[in-house]
């Protein structure tokens, strides 16, 4: 329920400043909208349909569940600019506020590419070796509070990874680079864990007659899968930066020239 009243309230506020940016005639990415719902579809096949049911009976597709959250859908709602959104639809009263807090300094640590992943390495790793896991399986109040967590912990880390403008901290492409390089082995390690371990971790899924062979599965997904979102944010990196050093030196020519 938890999540379901988040995401309502994501949804309807965002077609609601949509809508009156619109009206005012503001600028604004046409293919964002297009990210925010496919984020919010999501979130809603993994948490509504039936893959939901299929991760409580499996940590396997348990892990899925949390990987789509964490590496599609957080990206996905992130390239929907909704804090542009935002600045674009509010009065100039409360977008000015806004806009400065943005830059305070609280947020610009908040938004460091290094806070970011260690952030979601404490909430990964505290999460899933604490009995907070076994918690979330038992009790759907517990569970939603989780995803919850896991999506907001994702929105902290992706958010100066890919920069979208007005992110609270402008990274260099060598730091965010550096961040991704990092997840790699913190997402490969968390993987490894339970795929070597002899003993069923969860007494949720100990029932299950193959539940040693689907905790292995689940293993192999957070090894192998996680980072494959990854290493497609490293190439999209890349080209950003790329793209933003043809840009400096398109501006440099173009001040050379007019001299």
């Amino acid at each position: 329920m938890t999540l379901a009243v988040v995401f309502a309230l994501g949804a309807g506020s965002y077609g609601y400043a949509w809508a009156r940016i619109r009206r005012l005639h503001r600028p604004f990415p046409r293919y964002a909208p297009l990210a925010y719902v496919a984020g919010l579809a999501a979130i809603a096949a993994v948490l509504y349909g039936p893959l939901d049911a299929l991760a409580d009976a499996s940590l396997s597709w348990h892990m899925v569940q949390h990987l789509v959250l964490i590496t599609i859908a957080a990206p996905l709602l992130l390239f929907g600019a909704p804090v542009r959104l935002a600045l674009g639809a509010l009065p100039a009263r409360a977008a000015i506020p806004l806009a400065r807090a943005l830059k305070s300094v609280p947020m610009r640590f908040v938004a460091h590419p290094l806070f970011g992943l260690a952030l979601l390495t404490a909430v990964l790793y505290g999460t899933h070796f604490s009995p907070l896991y076994e918690s979330a399986l038992e009790n759907e109040t517990v569970h939603a509070w989780e995803h919850s967590l896991y999506l907001l912990t994702a929105l902290v880390y992706w958010t100066p990874v890919f920069a979208i403008a007005p992110a609270p901290y402008a990274a260099s492409h060598p730091l965010r680079i550096l961040a991704l390089f990092l997840s790699l082995p913190m997402s490969a390690f968390l993987g490894f864990a339970f795929y070597v371990t002899n003993r069923v971790l969860y007494a949720h899924y100990a029932g299950r007659p193959d539940a040693l062979a689907d905790q292995m599965n689940a293993g192999a997904v957070m090894w192998l899968s996680a980072g494959t979102p990854v290493l497609l944010a490293l190439l999209w990196c890349v080209a950003d930066w790329g793209a933003r050093e043809r840009r400096l030196g398109a501006a440099f020519d173009l001040s050379e020239d007019s001299r």
